[in-house]
């Protein structure tokens, strides 16, 4: 009877697939967000930080993907997944709240757009920028709030062990 859990070849060579997919992804955003792979400036909607945020995002949950593949079941339970965990998990939080506060504190123009749809009708047009900002901004600042709540549980975590 097969166990679907176990770390077998097929979880441990898919987990380091499909992690690098992300890592692969995150990192073309990462390179044309430090221009090392050109882009038109003008197709830029945000700064190069905002957009390189977001691709360390995906290069951050890649990496995290690969590791839990690499360790395994038994694994992820040493200090030294753990630790990981936490500092990967760090890193990719404050990069994901840092895209959703720029967007909704930082300077400039934003430009939202809203749809609805109900069955087949189907309705859709400019978004107001201010309740975007307030939607973002505040998707931010619970984010924030989370992060400083999942360090303080896996602080205690790892330091029971």
């Amino acid at each position: 009877m097969s166990n679907n859990s176990s770390n077998g070849p097929q979880s441990f060579l898919g987990s380091m697939a499909f992690g690098g997919i992300f890592f692969l992804a995150g990192s073309l955003i990462v390179l044309i967000a430090a221009d090392i792979i050109h882009a038109d400036p003008s197709s830029f909607n945000a700064p190069r930080w905002v957009v390189g945020a977001a691709g360390g995002v995906f290069m951050i949950a890649g990496i995290m993907v690969a590791l839990q593949g690499s360790f395994g079941p038994g694994g992820m339970q040493t200090k030294l997944y753990l630790w990981l965990q936490f500092l990967f998990g760090m890193v990719l939080m404050v990069l994901f709240s840092s895209v959703f506060i720029w967007v909704g504190f930082g300077p400039g123009e934003r430009e939202f757009s809203s749809s609805t749809s109900l069955g087949p009708v189907s309705v859709s047009g400019s978004g107001n920028m201010s309740m975007g900002r307030i939607m973002f901004g505040g998707g931010g600042i619970m984010m924030v709030f989370f992060t400083i709540a999942m360090a303080v549980s896996q602080l205690k975590a790892i330091f029971k062990k």
